[in-house]
């Protein structure tokens, strides 16, 4: 198993030890290309190429936070679900 699997089974497996805790889970993809960003869970992905993407970038707001604009995020509620995104 990769990374990206394991990471994601660790996260789960952590929620499942803390049961007195409600969690939210958003899955996003993100592909670092030539110093340019893509959103790999984009609906459209599967009918373009990487490139005609839209692009994801990174801003910063005045507090100093950073934001990715145009990276979609999927509510993943189990393992199973978030490993699904991945495996799209």
């Amino acid at each position: 198993r990769g990374l990206i699997p394991r990471a994601i089974s660790l996260i789960f497996k952590e929620f499942g030890n803390r049961p007195d805790v409600t969690y939210t889970t958003h899955i996003s993809y993100l592909e670092l290309y030539n110093e340019s960003g893509f959103d790999l869970l984009d609906p459209s992905h599967e009918t373009k190429s990487l490139e005609d993407l839209p692009r994801v970038s990174m801003m910063e707001d005045e507090d100093g936070n950073c934001h990715l604009r145009n990276l979609s995020m999927h509510v993943a509620n189990s393992e199973e679900d978030a490993l699904n995104l991945l495996f799209l």
